[in-house]
């Protein structure tokens, strides 16, 4: 599914090609449970296993892109398995793009380098992996220095919920998380829905005007719930 990345030499990661982002988002969000990301830090790299995605998608009031593109989004625009990254009450939080306007928030990570700290929520992610807004742009399928990893083994079991923090479009059932993990950030949703109902549908207005809400401000350290993927 992809090439094999390179980690001092040699390395038998399979890291994931360009046709597993280019898919509908919510399948992206789901799949991308138990793949490691890692960021490489000089000759070494900073990993974790993703435990909680966020899905934003198209006609989504939540989504950075619902207003369509501007100078904060662009990288929204770019091809799958781009990274956008962006600052919100000075934590920084990253995303991968799928199709057009669309991309992924990671959430949460369970950590896999020796003394990391802990990857629980958006922000804390990104802080403990050393990513920031110079990495806005990042491409992750042939990119030198931050790589997702193919999934081995079984994922586990996935809870589907809503998503965090937001004053509009909450309810919708676009977070994904490994039910087992402890490193999920809070608040923890119940199982109440199946897989299947979350994959989204089209608002009626379909071809709508895209318009981007601000969600509540609540102060954040990049802790569990620290990034909030409203527009501005």
């Amino acid at each position: 599914m992809g090439s094999r990345s390179v980690t001092g030499g040699r390395s038998s990661r399979r890291t994931v090609g360009r046709a597993f982002f280019d898919r509908p988002t919510v399948r992206v969000a789901r799949d991308l449970l138990g793949m490691g990301l890692r960021v490489r830090d000089g000759r070494r790299w900073r990993a974790v296993r993703l435990v909680e995605t966020e899905a934003y998608v198209a006609d989504d009031p939540a989504n950075h892109a619902y207003r369509g593109p501007t100078r904060r989004n662009r990288s929204m625009f770019l091809r799958p398995g781009t990274l956008y990254v962006y600052r919100i009450h000075q934590v920084v939080c990253a995303n991968v793009v799928t199709r057009s306007g669309e991309a992924v928030l990671l959430r949460a990570g369970e950590p896999r380098t020796p003394g990391l700290a802990s990857p629980s929520g958006p922000g804390r992610l990104c802080r403990v992996l050393g990513l920031s807004l110079a990495d806005d742009g990042q491409d992750l399928v042939r990119g030198f220095r931050i790589r997702l990893d193919a999934r081995k083994g079984p994922t586990g079991r996935v809870i589907v919920g809503p998503r965090v923090g937001l004053r509009r479009a909450a309810e919708r059932p676009l977070r994904f998380l490994l039910a087992e993990s402890r490193w999920v950030s809070a608040p923890r949703p119940r199982p109440s829905r199946p897989l299947s109902a979350a994959w989204p549908t089209r608002s009626p207005g379909g071809g709508a005007r895209r318009r981007s809400r601000t969600r509540r401000r609540r102060p954040s350290a990049g802790g569990t719930s620290g990034c909030r993927n409203a527009g501005r």
